[in-house]
């Protein structure tokens, strides 16, 4: 199944799929193996806190409009929230009164659902990753003039300046401050625009964790990173809190996956040991003295090899006569694919910046 504007960019053979077909796919997991029977929907997890040795889970579900509230107790608990969810935005100068004396002109990607409303309009997008560039290529067909794209340093290697080179993107270097008074927006290298009526910001998110309090206390005093887990996973004080999906950097269902099945065998005693605390620190600190925080630390990119297999080989094999998952070897080829499905998106920012240049040699000729 492919949506007219796929169809239309990538054709037929496109190895692009829709939303839907995606979250078939997801439900299915659970489906397939009666699993949808474990789930409890439209129930929200409140809180999660470490007491005499079990989890205790307070849960709360809405009924015929009255809240009931339980508490359950477990002996491990698998934080899988994600963390597309809560919005991040720089440190910038006069960002708050801005925000407050111009409402609705600053906003995150989170919140963009289509091009018409910043018809006419003039627009600064801020950042260089996958949700500012395609942002910008949403709303280029009917902003006033320019996009403006901040960008503080480079662009996804994965892309480079590529979706970037078009006659209707002017470059910016990364915003310095706001002005207030005059609504002007100043920039890094002394340059300044006014009158604009947007600033989107396509600068990713952050983790939170408001339902596990002792969690979400170390989250803020870290930069953008989930502090004191190790390899992504598992919680190095007390491995039996675990989480799946807080990281980046590609093969997203595929890394989840891993971890799912590394995690199930490390809670059921059939996986291999992990180092000992003072090594998994080690390992934090090292991490954080190379990357700092934000999205290189929770990245697994550029080794994904070394991040498959590890949890591969803590996994170990699916226990004798059960038909539990056998995780394959770490394939090179899984990279020859992920390469297969940026060059279509290439091409065709390519094609979009070659009909921009001949619309324009087109009206300077008139």
């Amino acid at each position: 199944m492919f949506s007219q504007k796929t169809l239309d960019e990538y054709g037929p053979n496109s190895l692009f799929r829709h939303h839907s077909v995606v979250r078939e796919w997801i439900e299915g997991i659970f489906s397939r193996g009666g699993y949808d029977k474990l789930l409890e929907l439209e129930t929200t997890v409140e809180r999660v806190e470490k007491e005499n040795g079990k989890w205790v889970v307070t849960l709360r579900k809405v009924l015929k409009g009255r809240n009931y509230w339980w508490r359950e107790k477990f002996d491990a608990v698998v934080a899988a929230s994600g963390h597309y969810n809560v919005p991040w935005f720089p440190e910038v100068e006069g960002l708050l009164e801005f925000d407050k004396r111009f409402p609705g002109t600053i906003s995150h990607s989170k919140h963009f659902r289509e091009g018409s409303k910043y018809k006419g309009k003039r627009v600064v997008v801020v950042g260089a990753s996958v949700s500012s560039i395609e942002t910008i290529h949403e709303i280029l067909d009917v902003v006033n003039g320019q996009v403006y794209a901040s960008i503080r340093d480079q662009p996804i290697p994965a892309f480079g300046w590529v979706p970037f080179e078009h006659p209707q993107i002017t470059i910016k270097p990364a915003i310095q401050r706001f002005d207030p008074e005059t609504g002007r927006v100043h920039f890094t290298d002394g340059s300044y625009l006014d009158n604009i009526n947007h600033i989107i910001y396509g600068t990713g998110y952050t983790f939170s964790f408001p339902f596990i309090p002792a969690v979400q206390k170390r989250v803020k005093n870290a930069y953008r990173r989930l502090p004191g887990v190790y390899q992504h996973t598992w919680n190095i004080e007390d491995p039996t809190l675990t989480f799946v999906g807080m990281l980046g950097g590609g093969f997203t269902f595929r890394a989840y996956e891993w971890q799912s099945v590394a995690i199930a065998r490390f809670l059921a005693g059939r996986a291999k040991a992990l180092p000992s605390i003072p090594e998994q620190l080690e390992w934090e600190r090292q991490r954080v003295n190379e990357k700092r925080g934000g999205k290189d630390y929770y990245s697994i990119a550029p080794d994904y090899e070394g991040f498959f297999e590890y949890l591969r080989d803590v996994a170990g094999e699916p226990a004798e006569g059960t038909s539990g998952r056998k995780l394959p070897a770490f394939d090179p080829q899984w990279l020859t694919i992920w390469g297969d499905m940026v060059a279509p998106r290439l091409e065709s920012w390519r094609r979009k910046r070659k009909e921009a240049e001949r619309k324009l040699e087109l009206k300077a000729k008139l």
